[in-house]
């Protein structure tokens, strides 16, 4: 919970400055009465727009919340990823390089604790390590890998709501098309032949709606969870990389101790 403080402060602070007056002190500052009326037609067309365009969003209905829901719930997963799919979260830098030369000196204990400071997938795994640093060199590398891709598993699984929600939104957005066309010609059917075709508009208006929400939330939705599992698999490739480097240096090969002692 603690790494979600700092990103939710600034995001409130970025809210409170987006809705400050400081943009309307600086309008009450001009003196220019063209201007002033420029700035109010202004805010007029946008206050104007933005109505309409809160109009048709609640003509979507309930698929239209539905769709909203889906839509925060992949923003809270995307959100959560950003801050929390990071380098210093999987390999944090120097941290191979200082675990190596307590391992050298033989501080056993520095290690896990310098590995269990990090809060890294990295230190768990050479806590692992360490603590069975007495059994043969294959053993310790199978442990220290399935502890790796058990934490890389669970990023990913992380981002894979991502992927659900990039799956239903399109099908909710069909939905909210096919009911809003059914009632379309639910209405002419009631108007029969003396009915006017605008009684259509509404349901037409909904059906596009929906289909555009729904599109709008998969694409980002689709894109984010395609951009995590890339990183994902980056990151894992680092991590790899640097516990086959640890590995090779704290335990040699059976021959080559057995030359070391001849």
């Amino acid at each position: 919970m603690k790494s979600f403080r700092i990103p939710l402060y600034i995001v409130c602070l970025f809210v409170a400055f987006s809705v400050s007056p400081f943009g309307i002190f600086a309008q009450e500052e001009s003196t220019d009465p063209v201007a002033e009326v420029t700035v109010e037609e202004t805010l007029e067309e946008e206050v104007s727009s933005s109505n309409a365009l809160v109009e048709k969003l609640r003509g979507s209905g309930k698929t239209g919340i539905a769709l909203f829901a889906i839509s925060i719930i992949g923003f809270s997963f995307a959100f959560e990823r950003v801050f929390n799919l990071r380098k210093s979260r999987i390999t944090p830098a120097g941290l191979a390089g200082k675990a190596d030369k307590l391992w050298n000196n033989g501080d056993i204990e520095g290690i896990k604790k310098l590995a269990a400071a990090s809060h890294s997938t990295l230190g768990r795994v050479i806590v692992e390590i360490v603590e069975h640093r007495d059994s043969p060199r294959p053993d310790v590398t199978t442990m220290a890998g399935d502890v790796a891709s058990r934490e890389m598993r669970y990023h990913l699984q992380w981002a894979y709501p991502l992927a659900v929600v990039a799956t239903i939104s399109p099908l909710l957005g069909l939905f909210g098309t096919v009911y809003g066309m059914i009632g379309a010609f639910e209405s002419v059917a009631l108007a029969g032949e003396m009915g006017d075709p605008s009684i259509m508009a509404g349901d037409i208006s909904f059906a596009l709606i929906t289909t555009a929400l729904g599109l709008v939330i998969a694409v980002p939705a689709l894109s984010c969870y395609h951009f995590f599992r890339i990183r994902t698999n980056m990151l894992a490739l680092g991590l790899e990389e640097q516990l086959s480097h640890l590995i090779s240096r704290w335990f040699k090969p059976a021959s080559a101790t057995s030359e070391q002692g001849e």
